[in-house]
């Protein structure tokens, strides 16, 4: 039987390993978004290309060591998400995009980079 593709671990280097719920969230490598440039004629048509950044959202379990406030504050580090399949990617100079908050002892963060690459 195949192992199911998820988030196994996320490890920001000023806070340690991220305590992820039982339902990880989502991850999106940086890649290229195209889009359709039409012509007169239909061979004369096209695309645009442009960039879309890594963006992982995380529901996380608040635990007694977990600081919201450092969390927060995550901003031009180096993220690693390692995947259930054994890869490893790092998101470069991620960031937190919106506050996060305090909800029945869970929470949600968004953390976004505008590259990512595959190490492992």
């Amino acid at each position: 039987m195949a192992q199911i593709y998820n988030i196994r671990t996320v490890s920001v280097p000023s806070i340690g390993k991220l305590p992820l719920a039982e339902n990880p969230g989502s991850f999106t490598p940086s890649g290229t978004k195209r889009e359709h440039k039409g012509g007169r004629l239909a061979a004369d048509g096209g695309y645009i290309e442009t960039s879309t950044p890594a963006k992982l959202d995380l529901n996380i379990n608040l635990l007694s060591a977990v600081d919201v406030v450092a969390l927060n504050a995550i901003k031009d580090e180096d993220v690693t998400v390692r995947l259930a399949d054994g890869s490893v990617h790092m998101l470069s100079q991620a960031f937190v995009t919106d506050a996060v908050g305090v909800e029945n002892g869970e929470s949600k963060i968004s953390i976004m980079a505008n590259t990512s690459e595959k190490i492992a």
